[in-house]
């Protein structure tokens, strides 16, 4: 896949180019520079072949840069972030929790274009073609985790809200526990994987995948409703400039939580609450609970009304019925 990136930087200016050009670029056979093209379409990339003509993407491809990223973090007046780009790699959060082990990841930001194990929520896999979304995660040491810990992931959401309406993003809401949707459709999902060491304090790996401009027919692919950024913006901002936002509202954020706990969060939540008085089916292992959302408690965990009254959970898998 390193091969197929760099016939995709070779053409990301948008012009036509030819396949003996880019053989010679790369010092590769013609064949080989074919065999690239389509892996690349395989990952849901447009691209033209015309006899005679070349090769043309689709539409311009912008590289997420961490020099770029951390200049617009630098204007925002944030200074907290080390950013770091990888081409592939196949999995920022594994590789994050892996690094763990050895280094510091505090306030260590790892992007990727195209992951190759990419994951979700319950081990489903993340799709996303490279160019179209921006996935990284930020290695946090929490010294001293506060009493409300396990609503981090709904702090996290409540900050890429802040992050995404700065830019004119409209329509968006938080659905429980990780999500972000815009109607029933999922735009960016959060996995959160954490260490705890004997200290207290808990190593932990932010997982975000956010979907930038997802290509019709790769969203096709996916087994439930999602959707992008796309035209819902009332400005245009490249992928380094949303990745700059989101890390700054994270930044902002994480500090705010490990203070004052959810607490301080809890009428954010409510205002972009997209379960609120909603039927829910909520999956428990082999245990079923039907209930009305009815927000989350101060711990974050899901406020469900049910036959035995107003129950709360902090964990499970839940449909909308």
């Amino acid at each position: 896949m390193r091969r197929a990136f760099e016939i995709l930087r070779l053409l990301s200016d948008g012009g036509l180019h030819s396949g003996e050009d880019l053989a010679l670029s790369l010092g590769i056979t013609r064949a080989a520079v074919w065999n690239q093209i389509r892996r690349l379409r395989t990952e849901g990339l447009s691209i033209a072949a015309t006899a005679g003509g070349g090769y043309q993407l689709g539409c311009k491809f912008e590289g997420l840069d961490s020099a770029e990223i951390e200049q617009h973090l630098n204007q925002e007046g944030c200074t907290l972030f080390r950013c770091h780009v990888e081409d592939v790699i196949d999995s920022t959060n594994t590789r994050l929790l892996l690094q763990s082990v050895k280094s510091n990841i505090h306030r260590q930001a790892l992007f990727a274009e195209f992951q190759t194990t990419g994951r979700g929520r319950r081990g489903d896999k993340w799709v996303s073609p490279p160019g179209s979304g921006i996935c990284f995660s930020l290695g946090y040491v929490f010294d001293a985790p506060p009493a409300t810990f396990s609503a981090l992931s709904l702090v996290v959401g409540i900050s890429l809200i802040e992050a995404l309406k700065k830019i004119g993003v409209r329509g968006i809401k938080l659905k429980w526990p990780n999500d972000i949707v815009r109607g029933d459709e999922k735009v960016a999902g959060i996995l959160i994987e954490m260490r705890a060491e004997a200290s207290g304090a808990s190593r932990t790996v932010i997982g975000i995948g956010l979907n930038f401009e997802l290509p019709e027919e790769v969203a096709k692919l996916v087994d439930r409703p999602v959707g992008d950024l796309g035209h819902h913006v009332t400005e245009k901002f490249n992928r380094n400039q949303v990745a700059a936002k989101i890390l700054h509202a994270l930044g902002v954020n994480l500090l705010r939580f490990e203070t004052t706990g959810f607490v301080a969060f809890h009428d954010d939540w409510r205002d972009s609450d997209a379960l609120s008085g909603r039927n829910i089916l909520l999956a428990l292992g082999t245990r079923q609970v039907k209930g009305v959302s009815r927000g989350v408690d101060k711990n974050g965990a899901l406020l469900l009304e049910t036959n035995n009254g107003l129950e709360s959970f902090l964990s499970g898998h839940l449909t909308v019925v």
